[in-house]
């Protein structure tokens, strides 16, 4: 710290220092690459990540001249050195390393008040020297699952450096849209799945955990959709670059990677987005005619509000924006019709299994609990006038 600062005192300083730079610490590599692929406390990981801040500035000052192409190169040269798969003998557990979130330190620190095409440049740099490019191709084109390591690699290549060391929401909108833009709506989608909405455990993405169990309660639901949505709606709210159809696209694609999820799990992943987001969800399905998985998602979407003792005033206001887009009488009945049926099968077919497995009684009431709520604001709404004197 201190010799970055002697950095600014005068430009004879500043080449003694970078030329002390070069040589002592051998391009800023003079500092031991052990113990960042061990595992840390948390007040040594705080340590390293300050320790690396620290070495970024020092790197930032001293070459302050140099034209962006040759701060890149020492970048890399940098994170050649860092980098778990050049470590491989002493990094263990790439889960638990904090490499790659120190780099990340240190990366955003020397790129800290560059501009967009500058930062683009230093995304582009980095991402070819670590061959990025050609492993996001080989796990989204391929079947999830089929390249768990990979997978692994590129969720913590992406969030370590680029987007877990971002302190504003700008930015984070930025480096997201740097990752996902080159792509395809569907490798978008799949992509940002390996990033964010996968359960990750024991060193590979839970493909079919979205298919297969829904959230017990509110802390689980926050695990399984809080991260993903919430990068959503930096798009949605953050990035001039993303238009409201491509969101929702993006959205429609993951629900159904690598298989269509449980319509419980939609329903929850909507809620977490927002009223914003959902009612554009639920709004262009009913312009396309999805009726039936509307009345689906509007049903598992009152019963996750039962479930995790939530209002079901939001679901009312979707609703009743979904119904301003139906063209006629006939068919805004017909559709609440079939809301009305969907939740009548959804609790036949739990009464089925009831006796047979006592853990379905839980199921059960929150599905009549469900339909009882909905049937309540239904009501409220439809006798508005005479329930207000």
């Amino acid at each position: 710290e201190n010799l970055s600062l002697l950095t600014l005192t005068s430009k004879a300083m500043r080449n003694l220092i970078e030329g002390y730079r070069v040589t002592r610490f051998a391009g800023l590599h003079g500092c031991s690459y052990k113990d960042i692929h061990g595992q840390l406390s948390v007040e040594q990981q705080a340590a390293m990540l300050n320790l690396y801040h620290k070495l970024g500035l020092l790197m930032k000052r001293s070459t302050c001249l140099y034209a962006t192409k040759d701060r890149l190169k020492i970048v890399n040269e940098f994170l050649t050195r860092m980098a778990c798969s050049n470590n491989s003998d002493i990094c263990k557990d790439q889960s638990r390393c904090v490499a790659l979130l120190c780099f990340g330190k240190f990366l955003h620190t020397v790129i800290a008040g560059w501009d967009d095409s500058e930062c683009q440049r230093a995304f582009e740099a980095v991402c070819q020297h670590m061959c990025m490019p050609r492993y996001v191709k080989t796990v989204v084109a391929s079947k999830p699952g089929s390249h768990c390591h990979l997978e692994a690699t590129v969720r913590h290549f992406y969030r370590r450096i680029f987007l877990d060391p971002c302190i504003t929401t700008p930015d984070k909108a930025f480096w997201i849209t740097r990752i996902l833009k080159p792509w395809p709506i569907v490798f978008q989608a799949r992509l940002l799945y390996i990033l964010y909405a996968g359960h990750f455990s024991s060193g590979a993405i839970q493909w079919h955990e979205m298919s297969e169990t829904t959230p017990a309660d509110k802390e689980h639901a926050s695990l399984f959709f809080g991260s993903v949505s919430n990068i959503l709606q930096i798009l949605h709210l953050h990035s001039t670059e993303w238009s409201g159809d491509e969101i929702l696209c993006i959205i429609d694609e993951m629900t159904g990677t690598p298989e269509d999820w449980l319509i419980e799990n939609v329903a929850g992943l909507l809620l977490a987005c927002g009223e914003c987001i959902a009612t554009k969800m639920l709004v262009s399905k009913a312009i396309n005619g999805r009726f039936l998985e509307l009345a689906s998602i509007i049903a598992s979407l009152c019963l996750v509000c039962v479930k995790h003792n939530y209002s079901l005033t939001q679901v009312m206001a979707m609703l009743d924006c979904i119904l301003g887009v139906i063209d006629t009488p006939r068919a805004r009945l017909t559709f609440l019709n079939r809301v009305l049926d969907t939740f009548r099968e959804l609790i036949l077919d739990t009464h089925e299994f009831t006796d047979a497995d006592e853990g379905n009684d839980n199921e059960f009431f929150y599905h009549v609990s469900a339909l009882t709520e909905f049937t309540k604001e239904l009501a409220q709404l439809a006798y508005k006038q005479i329930l207000s004197h």
